[in-house]
């Protein structure tokens, strides 16, 4: 009994993270689709807006433009651009947004390792909001996710078509994997 225990107590750790990470990834991608779905039926532009929490973790609120401009955090603020649906918390001691630290993390692209701000797990913009359009677009970039100790998860937005992959990673791995849902 005690070696099965050491054996497995292990396994059910990464099991139960990697089930976290994948949920946490899986709520941010349905609210993308969802953003998606409405921006294309109502003919306006409708975004994921992301604000960092005072702890470290991360809101996302689903919002539609009200005044034909854009999502825009002014308009946001003045009540133009309204929340659509809920407000998605992810905690900074959970498995959210975020980057393993202390680790080299190869380019989901392929060529080297990822470079820029490890603070900044939300690389789309500089206001942090991920816009599709009724044309079908969106804004492009890269969500990162992480467990904080070996595993990650990154959904890429292709703007000119506004579709998303998902993909893997974990520490020992040279490249980056498409996620299979």
């Amino acid at each position: 009994m005690g070696l099965s225990s050491v054996v497995t107590l292990p396994l059910l750790g990464t099991a139960h993270r990697d089930a976290a990470l994948r949920r946490a990834t899986e709520q941010v991608r349905s609210q993308m689709w969802r953003a998606r779905a409405d921006a294309m039926t109502t003919g306006r532009a409708t975004a994921l807006v992301f604000d960092r929490l005072p702890g470290g973790g991360w809101r996302c609120a689903v919002v539609q433009d009200g005044d034909d401009d854009g999502v825009r955090r002014n308009d946001i603020a003045t009540g133009l651009d309204y929340q659509v649906g809920r407000i998605l918390e992810l905690e900074a001691d959970k498995a959210g947004l975020g980057f393993i630290a202390d680790c080299d993390i190869p380019n989901p692209s392929g060529d080297g390792l990822l470079a820029g701000d490890l603070d900044d797990p939300v690389r789309i913009g500089s206001g942090n909001i991920l816009t599709f359009t009724a044309q079908g677009t969106a804004t492009s970039g890269t969500l990162y996710f992480s467990d904080g100790r070996q595993m990650m998860r990154a959904i890429r937005v292709y703007g000119i078509t506004g579709r998303l992959r998902t993909l893997r990673w974990k520490i020992g791995c040279d490249r980056w994997r498409i996620a299979h849902l």
